[in-house]
């Protein structure tokens, strides 16, 4: 919960937002195609001209949000959706998070759960956030078959020392996020060294909504960096520590398929006590090093992930039928990325890539069964190897044509290096795979501020570890690993069109993705066991469109996807209920404005989406999950009070309209969410 500063943090906040009234208004530039990245491509590419669907945050984009977390900044990128699982996590196209890939200033952060990797970043910490939607193994590797996620966190400010704090307020859970940052950069020698140490904090209760307060779903984190550069000439050296821990409580509702709605379960809970990130690596860039290398990079890192797991359940009113279930997870990482971007001739450019994962995992599990007077204690100790090399070459065709190339080799070991369950000791399996995978794309630029493009591209996710090796227990069901599973795999066809002139944006995507040897739980309620056995297709229409007014300085705006995703599961079965909005997205009116020396902009809009149901066969039993569609009205608001004081005002639901987004907790009541930022 919130401490009882939290009361003296809201009069602050208060005060300072009704200190200022709103001026007149005027116009100012807000979104901008022309960004560099090198998603997508692994080429630095302007998004106009990306043959990926690539959405990419940062500037005024970012200073204008509530840094309330990652995922609530990226929730309005089309088709992206959240989950809440206790800590949030992405989910692009449909594809669970277990299938994006997460990368910090391009390192991957590594998980071996089924609920997937959330985003472990202070969110007052990034420069920017890179999206790519859909396949991209080729040049982000292993497990993009829905996307990738890059967030590129900030180094040191210009000047010898800076310092910029962050102090926000959030009313739906009487939370709070408090954040410093000290940087800078100064002379050292014959470079220049460049220095950033933060620290940040985190706290929120249980969420309030229009039909009361859910307990428990109450969370927090904290999160400490630092970084340190040096650049001699053209060479850039550097060092990043990070130490992220995150904790939550998971609000448990029961889905009644008959009447299709939702009770709180209070006989079953879920604890996230501690998930804790610690990383440190060195990385080098070198630019114009000859006259055919424009860039060599190279990093090396090491990340440990702790993670507490604690289930508890009452199946019935005998004490025999209690379960309780405790995981311990430790997970070392050992990785290091190599690449070259060159230019072999005037109409060409290349990037070749080497990439290693060293995944280790020891995982501690008690388990107290319903019907059983004998505790289980197993000990599992496994790791995956991961070996892999790309390529990417991009040619001139001339006649405003532009062709990328692409393709990966992978190699993958993964071995169980000891398990025993109550002492007595497990067989030990491995599993391995090798694969090339390819990607194509073909830009058309007719003038400089339109672009057609055509993109196909491949995406793979190799077994998880606990997918292979590692029995748990979840749903009153023993879940068996499989060592002979293959890895996932998917296709996506991409047509896009991109336009950026006379203040009118257009950014369209149709795309189609063919995706199979999906991993499911197959077998019995009370075994099951993972097997290759489900397929999925998704297609859909993904729009981001603005024009800006010139006359009333207003610029209407609209974002979002319209997507049918289908299911086949192993049984033969076919369904569109998927868990997938069929229609989600934003339209609103935003207006920039200028005045008495101060600056900021005003922006209402409706955020909504479809209803949303998972059926896993024609039974009414098999509805697992289905919620209605909605909508909510929202304002933001922020003030430019001078270049080093802003404030960012959200305000929330205004309706307070109850409605539930689905894979998600019910929303919150009305409510504000209060950011002022201050730099000295």
């Amino acid at each position: 919960m919130a401490p009882s500063g939290t009361s003296l943090l809201r009069a602050l906040l208060v005060g300072t937002a009704l200190s200022s009234a709103f001026p007149a208004l005027a116009e100012t530039a807000y979104v901008d195609l022309g960004t560099i990245t090198l998603l997508g491509t692994g080429l630095p590419t302007e998004v106009l001209t990306n043959p990926a669907s690539i959405t990419v945050i940062e500037g005024d984009s970012l200073k204008q949000k509530a840094p309330v977390s990652i995922a609530t900044l990226l929730r309005d990128v089309p088709g992206l959706q959240i989950s809440e699982e206790g800590i949030e996590r992405i989910v692009i196209r449909g594809e669970n998070s277990r299938r994006v890939a997460i990368l910090v200033d391009g390192q991957k952060l590594t998980d071996h759960t089924d609920y997937g990797q959330p985003v472990l970043v202070d969110p007052t910490t990034i420069e920017r956030i890179e999206v790519v939607r859909g396949s991209s193994s080729v040049v982000s590797g292993s497990r993009a078959i829905g996307g990738v996620i890059n967030i590129v966190t900030r180094k040191g400010a210009e000047q010898p020392f800076a310092l910029a704090t962050t102090a926000g307020w959030l009313s739906a859970t009487d939370g709070y996020r408090l954040s410093a940052t000290a940087s800078g950069s100064f002379e050292a020698g014959a470079g220049v060294l460049d220095y950033r140490l933060s620290a940040g904090r985190m706290d929120q209760g249980d969420r309030r909504t229009p039909e009361g307060r859910l307990v428990p779903s109450d969370t927090r984190d904290s999160s400490v960096s630092a970084h340190l550069g040096y650049r001699l000439g053209d060479h850039y050296f550097g060092l990043r520590a990070q130490r992220y821990d995150v904790a939550g409580n998971v609000y448990v509702e029961e889905f009644d398929p008959a009447t299709g709605t939702y009770d709180p379960n209070p006989d079953f809970t879920i604890s996230l006590p501690k998930r804790e990130l610690n990383k440190t690596s060195v990385f080098y860039e070198g630019t114009d090093l000859a006259p055919w290398l424009e860039r060599l990079s190279f990093d090396l890192y090491r990340q440990t992930t702790d993670r507490l797991f604690e289930t508890r359940a009452t199946l019935g009113p005998l004490p025999l039928m209690r379960l309780v279930s405790d995981s311990d997870d430790r997970q070392l990482t050992f990785g290091a990325n190599l690449r070259a971007e060159m230019r072999l001739s005037a109409a060409s450019r290349t990037v070749l890539g080497l990439e290693y994962e060293d995944d280790r995992l020891t995982a501690d599990k008690f388990t107290l069964k319903p019907m059983s007077a004998v505790p289980e204690n197993r000990h599992d100790e496994a790791k995956i190897v991961t070996l892999s090399a790309f390529a990417q070459h991009e040619i001139d065709l001339g006649h405003d044509l532009t062709l990328t190339l692409g393709g990966r080799w992978y190699g993958v070991e993964a071995d169980l290096l000891a398990s025993t369950t109550n002492g007595a000791a497990n067989p030990l399996q491995s599993n391995a795979d090798s694969r090339a995978l390819f990607s194509a794309g073909l830009v058309w630029m007719p003038s400089e501020d339109l672009a057609f493009r055509a993109n196909i591209s491949q995406g793979y996710i190799y077994p998880t570890l606990s997918q292979l090796f590692l029995e748990s227990y979840a749903d009153s069901a023993n879940i068996l690993p499989n060592p002979d599973l293959r890895p996932e795999r998917s296709t996506t066809f991409e047509l896009g069109a991109r336009l950026d002139r006379s203040g009118t944006l257009i950014d369209a995507t149709l795309f189609y993705s063919d995706a199979k040897d999906y991993i499911a739980k197959i077998g019995t309620p009370t075994l099951k066991t993972y097997q290759n056995v489900d397929t999925a297709r998704t297609w859909g229409l993904e729009l981001v469109a603005e024009h800006y007014i010139e006359d009333w300085g207003l610029t209407p705006y609209v974002t979002g996807a319209v997507m049918r995703r289908e299911l086949q599961y192993a049984s033969g079965y076919t369904t569109s209920d998927s868990g997938t909005p069929r229609l989600s997205g934003r339209i609103g009116l935003r207006k920039d404005w200028e005045a008495g020396g101060l600056s900021g902009t005003l922006d209402l809009f409706m955020r909504a989406e479809s209803g949303a149901a998972l059926r896993e066969g024609p039974a009414l039993t098999d509805l697992k999950d289905k919620v209605g569609g909605y909508g909510t009205l929202n304002l933001r608001a922020d003030v430019n009070f001078s270049e080093d004081l802003a404030l960012t005002v959200e305000l929330n639901n205004i309706t307070d309209r109850s409605y539930k987004p689905y894979d998600q907790m019910p929303g919150a009541e009305r409510s504000v969410n209060l950011f002022l930022s201050k730099t000295f």
